[in-house]
């Protein structure tokens, strides 16, 4: 796998002096962190303008996201279908036509993007999972062939089955609508005017970004980019994407999931302990990073303070 560049180190912890709302919730959460001892590295709240952040033991101020990383992926959907150049309603088929293997499920071609954005494919099981699975023992460096070639058990749009195929497919639809890699499209609309720090993404053995997981980035960073949603696309006076699209994003559950008990909370969440919340109602996005981290006390800190 390729780092597109290497994250720097920051030891620091940053304290609340106007008692803003956005520094109140990040000294809770930053007591209930130190008090348990959590793995936790740094955690992030952006809320009415303001953004605080904490750290908590020394390591390099960029995290692999894991999961969270789908996110940005439907992030640079939006923008492209925002411009009119795919829709998530088109089929999968026609735009891989040429690289579908010989004798391939003809199901593939019921396929459409909104599938592949919610985990309904059709997919019998998870696979082409880079954290968990040795992608030497695959014996095929190209991913897309590996997933076209893959049988649909279910009907397209109806089974829910996560994997991170179906966001490695999403990141070479960018490409194959808009002639750019992931990475390169998230920087410069993204990562960019938004003013992210160091930015990675890691690559399948073809170069193209893994979509579904790999993404290294401050904490901040990802609060920024449940700030970009709770604020409807807006970013610093911009529109980086679409009302109607963060609205579709939040209605079809594209990595956007409802917490129970909120009516306008969301999370998604990344493996060993990744976590970002978006409250519509509170304005309120906060991230967190750790390593395996018991998240449970600092999510309901969140539910019961976040008002």
């Amino acid at each position: 796998m390729v780092l597109t560049f290497i994250c720097s180190v920051l030891y620091s912890s940053l304290r609340a002096e106007d008692g803003s709302t956005a520094g109140t919730l990040a000294n809770g959460l930053a007591a209930i962190a130190q008090e348990d001892q959590n793995p936790v590295y740094s955690i992030c709240v952006i809320k009415d303008g303001i953004v605080e952040t904490r750290f908590f033991q020394p390591s390099s101020r960029c995290h692999n996201c894991y999961s969270i990383a789908k996110l940005f992926t439907v992030t640079a959907i939006g923008i492209l279908e925002d411009r009119g150049v795919l829709s998530t309603e088109d089929p999968i088929y026609p735009i891989f036509e040429d690289q579908y293997p010989e004798g391939f499920d003809p199901k593939w071609k019921d396929v459409c993007l909104r599938d592949v954005l919610t985990h309904r494919i059709g997919f019998q099981k998870g696979f082409l999972d880079i954290d968990v699975e040795n992608m030497r023992s695959w014996q095929n460096e190209d991913f897309l062939n590996l997933i076209l070639s893959h049988p649909i058990k279910y009907t397209p749009g109806t089974e829910y089955v996560y994997s991170d195929a179906a966001f490695y497919l999403a990141s070479r639809v960018v490409t194959s609508k808009c002639g750019e890699k992931l990475d390169d499209f998230l920087i410069r609309e993204i990562a960019n005017p938004m003013g992210f720090s160091e930015f990675a993404f890691s690559k399948c053995p073809m170069g193209y970004p893994i979509g579904a997981t790999g993404l290294y980035l401050s904490t901040e960073d990802v609060a920024k980019l449940g700030t970009l949603y709770l604020q409807n696309g807006k970013w610093e006076g911009k529109q980086i994407l679409s009302e109607k699209f963060v609205n579709k994003a939040f209605d079809s559950q594209f990595e956007l999931y409802r917490i129970p008990g909120f009516d306008n909370a969301f999370s998604k969440g990344g493996m060993n302990g990744q976590f970002l919340y978006m409250n519509r109602e509170t304005g309120t996005s906060c991230a967190i990073h750790s390593f395996c981290g018991n998240l449970d006390k600092l999510k309901t800190f969140l539910r019961e303070n976040d008002l």
